[in-house]
């Protein structure tokens, strides 16, 4: 058995899309089956993230992990987009914090500092 994809409901596509591409730095799929105000898709290394339209969001109730290679780089680039996070702290080489996208899901990001 192998997790090929998550999938979260989302009400306001437009910024949630802007979002994963603008902010975390996914890549859309190329082939969009959809249009783009109903279902989008974005490659997330094993796994493919899913949104989904809905009138009502999923509201935070799961997180997404994302190991990177360089936590403090993906933490600089995220702060280069004009998001407030929290200072991170080295631990050992490795370090981890979350956030939150535009309707509330939680996303981890955690590896070598």
């Amino acid at each position: 058995m192998e997790l090929t994809g998550i999938m979260l409901f989302v009400k306001d596509m437009k910024t949630v899309i802007a979002f994963y591409r603008d902010v975390i730095g996914l890549v859309p799929d190329e082939d969009q089956p959809f249009p783009e105000n109903r279902f989008f898709r974005f490659h997330a290394g094993a796994c493919t993230l899913c949104l989904h339209s809905a009138s009502k969001p999923n509201e935070g109730r799961q997180k997404l992990m994302f190991h990177v290679e360089s936590v403090s780089a993906i933490h600089q680039h995220i702060k280069s987009k004009g998001k407030r996070l929290r200072k991170l702290e080295n631990d050992d080489g490795r370090a981890i914090f979350d956030i939150r996208d535009p309707e509330g899901n939680r996303i981890q990001f955690y590896g070598n500092y």
